[in-house]
């Protein structure tokens, strides 16, 4: 079945029951080194590029603004203006432990998550797609959850897929299966989910039902993250995610159009990235958690280099 209409009157909030049964399916089923995946799953293989990665987070974040409620909640509760690489820093340790973190480490991850969510509410501010104005919103509420996480995953699938080349039918429908183990660590009910991969593709491409629309929020948070791209590469890199983002999403963050030249800078970074994903080294190419995970699983200490540039990422002193 499709994922349920975001529609006022179709809210679903997310409970701590819902949280509780979560944890229980992940403490019963992820291996206690492993964690929910391992060397052998596509998580792991599609998240393990530093490149992917880097570029996922932003377009997870481009694909957030896109949603009002979410834009709301950003603009409310969010350090993005005052504190952006703090906020980074935090996605960055949180996401990579849900994915390479052994079982226990999911768990609180996961709770945390939960704990943070729940304390952002608030009202939609003006008539936003199916929003209403003075409308309550909760990040906690499943179909919100739902296109954060659904997003999250579907971003790094297709720049992974333009990097280093498509995935064959089965494998996709195994990598969406993954994801909905990750759905246990938001506590989304799995009768949320979409049934399969090509449910999943299409609930991302089209949006939920009248949902995705421009507001306020949306356009100060994209006037930010425009001028956080370093000038000399800006034009190039919304060219990309222009390109790789779906029709839904890039008509309301006011992305470039998909004309003769910005088809032209996608290509440019495109090679650009392929040549950095055959030449960076290992320490480099692939991102530390992914590293530190294999180590663990063979019961050794991750090299000086793998620790160093984890610092980095996490936003502590190497």
């Amino acid at each position: 079945m499709a994922a349920p209409s975001a529609r006022a009157g179709s809210l679903r909030p997310v409970t701590r029951d819902d949280l509780r049964a979560s944890v229980e399916e992940l403490r019963r089923t992820a291996d206690p080194v492993a964690g929910l995946f391992g060397p052998d799953s596509l998580m792991w293989r599609v998240n393990r590029s530093t490149l992917v990665y880097v570029l996922g987070i932003t377009q997870a974040a481009l694909m957030d603004v896109a949603h009002p409620v979410i834009a709301n909640g950003i603009a409310d509760h969010s350090r993005l203006f005052t504190d952006p690489h703090a906020r980074a820093h935090q996605t960055y340790s949180m996401i990579t432990t849900l994915v390479f973190g052994d079982r226990d480490a999911v768990v609180r991850t996961s709770r945390a998550l939960f704990a943070r969510h729940e304390k952002v509410r608030g009202q939609a501010r003006a008539d936003e797609g199916v929003y209403r104005e003075g409308a309550g919103y909760a990040a906690n509420e499943g179909n919100v959850l739902l296109w954060v996480h659904a997003t999250m995953w579907w971003v790094r699938l297709q720049t992974w897929q333009a990097v280093t080349g498509p995935m064959p039918a089965e494998d996709k429908e195994r990598f969406y299966q993954e994801t909905c183990r990750l759905a246990d660590c938001f506590g989304l009910p799995r009768d949320l989910l979409p049934a399969d991969h090509d449910a999943w593709d299409a609930y991302v491409r089209n949006g939920p039902d009248g949902v995705l629309s421009d507001s306020d929020d949306a356009r100060r948070i994209m006037a930010f993250l425009r001028r956080s791209i370093p000038a000399p590469a800006r034009a190039h890199l919304l060219a990309f995610n222009s390109v790789v983002l779906p029709d839904a999403a890039r008509t309301v963050l006011d992305l470039p159009p998909l004309n003769a030249r910005t088809r032209r800078r996608y290509r440019r970074v495109l090679r650009l990235l392929r040549l950095a994903h055959r030449l960076l080294p290992g320490p480099l190419g692939e991102l530390p958690p992914y590293r530190t995970a294999v180590a663990r699983i063979e019961g050794r200490e991750p090299d000086a280099v793998t620790r160093a540039v984890g610092r980095v990422l996490a936003g502590r002193a190497a």
